[in-house]
């Protein structure tokens, strides 16, 4: 072989030794000071994500310090209204990345380039990649303050570990040196039993068994004071969580494994997983619990149209089917990421004869979860695309008179207890069209009280249409209400001496599209703090000239293109 083929392949080999170097082999430093107390947990189930990181408490407060894990270089730099809010993203040598985000500020000469960028770009939310060498990092150096920004509830760290080839998000427990701690059980709280067709049964109904644990040191039973008589193909469902050292919140289990007679039916490990993945999760979880009770209860069966990678292995996807005239032991098993276990075991018993006749099932059109679909009625256009739907869908709709309050009657789309995987296209017909006001017209979604959300949309041959992700009751509306907006101080006040001022600006329904501030007629950043409806201008950090007179401009444009304007003047 020629030499230079020889050292090429070496450097292959050694780049990808390098960059899969195993989790027990890389020892981190915590990325804060204080004792780690974590208030969230990796793959964490949420409203339609899976957690990403780990959440570490800040006491409430916003300013910690924040250390690299490891020696690395800057790869990327965010700053957003919404999500991950500031956030730093840090490649190391080792094949990982760590991301830290919903930051007050970022170090001096990082925070310095990113200003520059906003006022280059006029833009508050920033998406930046700095050359490799550009911002060097090392273990345990500060490089951050912790904050509250973004779609954060409160001050904290979001830290994350992604595998560097991909940016597949992997659980840091995993690794050393976090400094987190954990010596107690998981929980098991309740285990639900589903009959998964017609045919199906559990104590002489189709409708599924919830049953309540009784604890004992880790080993749990079940409150049913006799076994569950259970016909057909059934599903199970177990509610549960972890508890970290320091902490009270519930967190996110590590492994679940589901056993029937002693053979392993399912099983599930929180390890890695990808962005493009993370929406599986209304598959894993009972989402009509979540809609209704706002209760998170693990699957422990996957749904035909289900791709979460999370999964090990398994028999049948999970499901059980009852057909036999014994008794049959479950037995559940749920570990967290330092290797503490609990498990809940019970017995039902089977029957080979269905003890009900099936289930009716009444529905508008059936639609296949594996293939696209349409549905039309008077008035209404639906367009499902392939891979919408996790499971085949027996779809109903209804329509019904809205009165003076909407400009179509009320469409009710299946009901909200239903995921989707991908966005439907959505066509509603209006019988009232308001002349000069077609570009206002837009989807409106109401909930079971009967409150209205906005749903994008626009009026396109007799219909108003827009690519929609949930089900349920929608209409169509008009919204010509301008937004609000406001200064936080009077006219001509004198400013002098203040290191920021702010301004609120508030949509009531489609929302805040954008917005723009001019002194002087020069733009000026204004940081836009979206859950607080705020926006906050440092003139310190501006090119405003001091000790001047200057006049304030504020423009706000909402999604449905309705405008404010308002101006003021002060001394600064």
């Amino acid at each position: 072989m020629h030499k230079k083929t020889i050292i090429l392949a070496l450097a292959i080999t050694a780049t990808t030794i390098l960059s899969s170097q195993p989790a027990e082999e890389i020892t981190l430093a915590s990325p804060l000071r204080d004792t780690p107390s974590l208030s969230a947990s990796f793959a964490e189930l949420r409203a339609d994500h899976f957690h990403s990181g780990i959440d570490y408490r800040t006491g409430g407060v916003q300013g910690k310090d924040i250390l690299a894990v490891n020696d690395g270089y800057v790869y990327r730099i965010a700053v957003s209204p919404t999500g991950f809010g500031k956030a730093l993203y840090v490649r190391h040598p080792t094949g990982i990345s760590s991301v830290y985000a919903h930051l007050r500020s970022f170090r001096p000469d990082i925070e310095e380039y990113v200003l520059q960028n906003q006022y280059s770009r006029k833009s508050f939310s920033v998406s930046l990649f700095p050359q490799r060498d550009q911002f060097r990092v090392n273990k345990g150096e500060v490089i951050a303050w912790s904050g509250n920004t973004g779609g954060s509830t409160g001050p904290h760290l979001h830290f994350e570990l992604r595998d560097s080839a991909t940016e597949d998000p992997v659980n840091p427990l995993k690794y050393d040196g976090l400094g987190v701690s954990d010596r107690m059980r998981p929980v098991i709280d309740k285990v639900i039993l589903y009959p998964l067709t017609s045919n199906s049964s559990v104590n002489n109904s189709h409708n599924k068994l919830t049953m309540r644990t009784i604890p004992a040191d880790g080993s749990y039973g079940v409150s049913a004071p006799v076994s569950p008589v259970i016909h057909g193909e059934t599903g199970i469902g177990i509610k549960c969580w972890d508890t970290f050292d320091n902490s009270s919140n519930r967190c996110g289990v590590y492994t679940i494994e589901l056993l029937a007679d002693d053979i392993t039916i399912y099983s599930y490990r929180a390890d890695r997983f990808s962005y493009s993945e993370s929406r599986y999760i209304n598959a894993h979880i009972d989402y009509a619990s979540r809609i209704s009770s706002g209760e998170y209860i693990h699957r422990l069966h996957i749904q035909p149209g289900n791709r979460l990678s999370m999964y090990g292995p398994h028999m049948g996807r999970g499901v059980l089917r009852f057909n036999d005239d014994r008794e049959h032991e479950i037995k559940i098993i749920v570990t967290d990421s330092y290797n503490n276990r609990s498990w809940v075991t019970f017995r039902v018993r089977s029957v080979a004869v269905s003890p009900v006749p099936p289930d009716e099932i009444a529905c508008s059109k059936v639609l296949p979860w594996n293939s696209a679909a349409d549905f039309t009625a008077d008035g209404l256009r639906i367009h499902f695309p392939a891979g919408t739907l996790y499971d085949t869908l027996w779809f109903n709709h209804k329509r019904r008179d809205a009165g003076n309050r909407w400009l179509s009657p009320i469409h009710s789309v299946h009901n909200q207890t239903v995921p989707l995987h991908k966005r439907i296209r959505l066509s509603i017909r209006p019988d009232t069209i308001i002349p000069g006001k077609q570009d206002k017209m837009c989807l409106a979604r109401i909930d079971d009280r009967g409150e209205s959300s906005y749903s994008g949309g626009a009026l396109r041959y007799g219909f108003v249409t827009d690519e929609v992700n949930r089900l349920g009751d929608y209409a169509v509306t008009i919204d010509t209400i301008p937004p609000s907006a406001s200064f936080s101080f009077s006219r001509g006040a004198n400013l002098t001496g203040r290191s920021l001022f702010t301004a609120t600006i508030r949509d009531e329904f489609s929302g805040i599209n954008s917005y723009e501030m001019l002194v002087d007629g020069e733009w000026i950043l204004a940081e836009y703090d979206a859950k607080n409806d705020l926006l906050i201008c440092r003139p310190g950090k501006s090119p405003m000239k001091a000790n001047t007179l200057h006049n304030l401009e504020l423009r706000v444009v909402d999604n449905c293109g309705n405008s404010t304007i308002i101006r003021s003047e002060f001394r600064w």
